[in-house]
């Protein structure tokens, strides 16, 4: 039984080319005295680029530096054939080869290594960065340059096609530039998928009714809206819209459909699998309310921007009693008198917001409650200094009145 042992040259492609050149008469004396002169102006170069050629130490790392970029451009250039890349080296000088790998860093770094829509431009200090880092500390070999290329062009051929989208679909640059491409697309799809009279990425609203409609027993898909809106489209924007639908079906539409979330958490809470939304601000909010909280609006009477009704309704809730906007004078003595003897109930408070509120308010109104509201009432409803009775709440109800919307006139006797 024979073995076979497998030989791995790992020796800098710059110094294998120049040994193959040698080795079959591709290069001679004459070619190694011309790279002998280039070479110290490359690294003199490279060292003031990156430190200063007065330091040994900057001109060693130089000397690794210039030997990175030669090998990084010509081993890509010749595809590595090492007799192309002796040619190269025949003909051409270190320095032009030097640059070549100088550049293909520079294109890298200003590809987008995400999909964020954001606009770019060239970072000077981050592209010195890059390249210091990619030709001495962690230089890429050509399998990783061009597998980090190919994530990059993948990368902006889905920001080209969700700009794409977004023109279509009547969305400004500003509006999605702190959006992903991704969710994007994803908007898209669902407008496509639903097929409205407008084809427009939707607003807050929009996208309720969107989610609603897929989830009524009568929805029917309609192929011809995607039909006609890929009629006109480039052959490379309607493969990808194409296979985005498929994707969109296959993991995207059943969670939109299954009614574990309502379409304001899906909305608002996913980090992954989010959408891109238009700020409409000529929407009405409470618009947008009555349609994902609507009990909320009914129990705050589209108030819910008012502290004082915010604060009849979590205390009537922190107390036991029904939740309302407004308190009469009888209802306000019932509320203090249950604080005074069983305290607030804080977790139903909570509950409640959990159960009611928009999902972007509940964080805030959480917070509302325990660090503002709670603590306030807790002081001034109480009954528990000597030096000031309030036997009759007559302290209590205005503060109250005060703080509540208090429906009642005149004493509170």
């Amino acid at each position: 039984m024979k073995n076979s042992v497998a030989i791995v040259d790992d020796r800098p492609f710059f110094e294998r080319a120049v040994r193959y050149g040698l080795e079959y008469g591709i290069l001679g004396r004459e070619h190694l005295s011309r790279m002998e002169a280039d070479a110290p102006k490359g690294i003199v170069q490279i060292a003031d680029h990156f430190g200063t050629a007065y330091l040994r130490t900057d001109l060693e790392t130089a000397v690794a530096r210039m030997a990175n970029l030669i090998s990084l451009y010509l081993e890509d250039f010749s595809n590595g054939d090492l007799f192309t890349a002796a040619g190269s080296l025949r003909d051409n000088t270190l320095l032009s080869h030097s640059r070549g790998g100088s550049e293909m860093l520079k294109r890298l770094h200003a590809m987008p290594g995400e999909t964020s829509m954001h606009r770019r431009t060239v970072d000077a200090v981050g592209q010195k960065f890059f390249v210091n880092e990619r030709t001495f500390a962690f230089p890429l070999s050509l399998s990783s340059y061009r597998e980090q290329l190919r994530q990059c062009q993948t990368n902006q051929m889905r920001i080209d096609f969700a700009r794409w989208l977004a023109r279509l679909m009547n969305a400004q640059p500003d509006e999605y530039e702190d959006f992903s491409a991704e969710e994007v697309v994803r908007s898209a799809m669902l407008v496509l998928h639903v097929g409205p009279a407008t084809l427009e990425i939707p607003s807050k609203s929009q996208f309720v009714k969107l989610v609603e409609t897929l989830r009524k027993k009568s929805f029917k898909t309609k192929p011809a809206v995607l039909d006609a809106f890929l009629r006109d489209a480039p052959e490379d924007f309607r493969k990808l819209t194409q296979q985005a639908m498929q994707d969109f079906i296959e993991t995207v539409l059943p969670r939109l459909k299954s009614g574990e979330k309502s379409a304001d958490e899906i909305l608002h809470a996913e980090a992954q699998g989010a959408f891109f939304i238009r700020e409409m601000p000529e929407e009405d909010v409470v618009a947008y309310d009555k349609l994902v909280a609507r009990e909320w609006v009914r129990i705050t009477k589209g108030d819910a921007d008012d502290p004082a009704v915010l604060a009849t309704i979590f205390l009537n809730v922190a107390t036991g009693q029904p939740a309302k906007a407004t308190a009469l004078l009888k209802e306000a003595k019932l509320i203090i008198q249950a604080f005074r003897e069983r305290g607030f109930d804080s977790a139903a408070v909570l509950a409640f917001i959990d159960q009611h509120a928009p999902f972007e308010q509940k964080e805030d109104l959480k917070a509302m409650w325990l660090e503002d509201l709670k603590p306030d009432a807790e002081v001034h409803l109480a009954d528990n200094d000597p030096q000031m009775p309030d036997a009759y709440m007559e302290r209590s109800l205005q503060w109250f009145r005060k703080n509540c919307m208090a429906s009642w006139k005149g004493s509170s006797r």
